[in-house]
């Protein structure tokens, strides 16, 4: 299959993806918010399986229009210009580029196809961005088989052209793209982007079987439209955010899809931002963002490991989660089917607005809170908590939804800290119809509403109850009636009544 074809079919898939996740757009926060969490997994898992489907990017490298790079020279084909060390292709077609240039770069303006393919070539521009695709019908950078390559730019940039002023959106990213771009290819590239974000698609930006590194300033990745990043390893170090996608004009974009990937990623802000969806499957991520745990998040700046606008959806893969903000978390809802997190936080471990669905998997979860959501339903998976304040919390977040915990299965193991803290804590309602729940701390039940033992087993302290206990009326009753209860506002001193009042 042609190039022309291979791209036919990328810009088909994504056209798929965008009509899918517009599909299930929503009003956040009203009464008009109806969407449920298997609709969004359904649409998201549909956002996945198109991405996977899509052939791979085939380049011929025949050699025929090659760049060759001389440190401080350029010695190009008759169909590319060259003003001293600055390259510009103005026709469609693949470009092999080769060799070293201590300070230049290349520009793309070009009505048709483009592919730039790296054969072990470092370019530093120290005044602009090191390759700069100012017009294509698609951009592609493909990294040839067995290759490392490298981009790097300057600390400022100063250079002011007919491609780059301020008057027409001067690039700023070490690969700058103002059209779709693709960076495909089994070879590696390093980018080192010292002015400020790595790599940025003004359209949509895929990156496809590749080993990318980027170190950057301020954001690692962006693809303002989409971002789609599959059969990828990735690791990225920003000072910003360090994959995004941030379109907030049309609901149907602003989406990620993380397929089949590795991703090492150490942000000072989120690790992964969309701005609606993201779904992710079979992948392997890593993240620390806002130095971690152990510091405190600012007001000011987002720092969660993993954060869109609207929707996630995780089909499986491993999640390794360090994070001063939010671990994981959504405007409106999260649909886990399945996978290995391992969530250590300062704030809340899983969190989304409207409704957190977990379906199976296996959960270590260290966090102030554990999971939090107007509404929590765990169906099953295998479930550690250990908060310092509530470990699975249902609050009013969205209009017209009252706040619920129901678990239907799985084991499920919350160790509470001292203090003001509940293990299960609802503004409404509570339903225990399945499963194992293990609890171990003062306060196990708090709701607002009604609470119910269905089904499945309870253990509290290390001894099985028939019954829910609320926490609220358990000061009452422990205090009033059996003696001061422990340490509550009512309660007086602490002794063996009831656990204290929930202040």
């Amino acid at each position: 299959m042609n190039k022309k074809i291979k791209i036919t079919a990328i810009i088909a898939s994504l056209t798929l993806i965008t009509f899918l996740f517009a599909s299930c757009s929503l009003n956040i926060g009203t009464s008009e918010s109806t969407t449920n969490a298997s609709d969004v997994s359904t649409t998201a898992s549909d956002a996945l399986e198109a991405v996977l489907d899509e052939s791979e990017v085939i380049v011929n490298d025949d050699g025929t229009n090659t760049i060759t790079l001389n440190n401080t020279s350029v010695t190009v084909p008759s169909s590319v210009k060259a003003d001293g060390t600055t390259i510009t292709i103005t026709e469609g077609g693949e470009y092999t580029v080769t060799g070293t240039l201590t300070d230049g770069r290349i520009v793309v303006d070009s009505e048709d196809d483009v592919t730039i393919i790296l054969d072990n070539a470092n370019i530093t521009c120290s005044y602009s961005s090191p390759i700069y695709i100012y017009n294509a019908k698609t951009a592609t950078v493909y990294l040839k088989d067995g290759t490392e390559n490298s981009l790097t730019d300057g600390t400022a940039y100063t250079y002011t052209d007919s491609y780059s002023s301020q008057a027409d959106e001067e690039p700023n990213a070490c690969i700058y793209s103002k059209d779709d771009l693709v960076i495909a290819g089994s070879g590696s590239l390093t980018v080192n982007a010292n002015f400020n974000n790595g790599i940025t698609s003004k359209d949509t930006l895929k990156i496809e079987s590749s080993a990318l590194t980027v170190n950057a300033k301020n954001n690692g990745i962006n693809g303002k439209d989409n971002l789609t990043v599959k059969n990828a390893t990735v690791t990225v170090t920003s000072g910003g955010d360090a994959l995004r996608s941030t379109n907030d004009t049309d609901t149907s974009l602003g989406y990620i899809v993380i397929a089949s990937s590795t991703l090492n990623i150490t942000s000072g802000e989120d690790g992964i931002q969309a701005e609606t969806y993201l779904s992710s499957g079979s992948s392997t991520v890593n993240i620390k963002s806002g130095g971690g745990h152990s510091v405190t998040a600012s007001d000011d700046t987002s720092s969660k490991g993993i954060k869109a606008g609207t929707d996630i959806s995780i089909d499986s893969g491993t999640f390794v989660i360090d994070s001063s903000d939010d671990a994981i978390h959504a405007n409106n809802s999260i649909t886990i089917n399945d996978g290995t997190f391992t969530l250590t936080t300062g704030d809340d471990g899983i969190h989304a607005d409207n409704q957190l669905t977990i379906n199976a998997g296996t959960f270590t979860i260290d966090a102030h809170e554990g999971l939090e959501a107007t509404v929590v339903t765990l169906n099953n998976g295998t479930v550690t908590i250990n908060a310092s304040d509530d470990g699975i919390n249902a609050a009013q977040k969205v209009d017209s939804v009252t706040p619920t915990v129901e678990i239907n299965g799985g084991d499920i193991t919350i160790n509470m800290g001292q203090g003001d803290t509940d293990a299960i804590d609802s503004n409404g309602n509570i339903a225990i119809n399945g499963g194992t729940v293990n609890i171990t701390g003062q306060s196990p039940f708090d709701w607002d509403g009604t609470a119910t033992l269905n089904g499945g087993t309870v253990y509290v302290n290390g001894t099985q109850v028939t019954e829910l206990t609320n926490q609220f009326g358990g000061e009452m009753g422990g205090g009033m009636m059996g003696g001061p209860g422990q340490g509550g506002s009512m309660g007086g001193q602490p002794g063996q009544g009831g656990p204290g009042f929930h202040g």
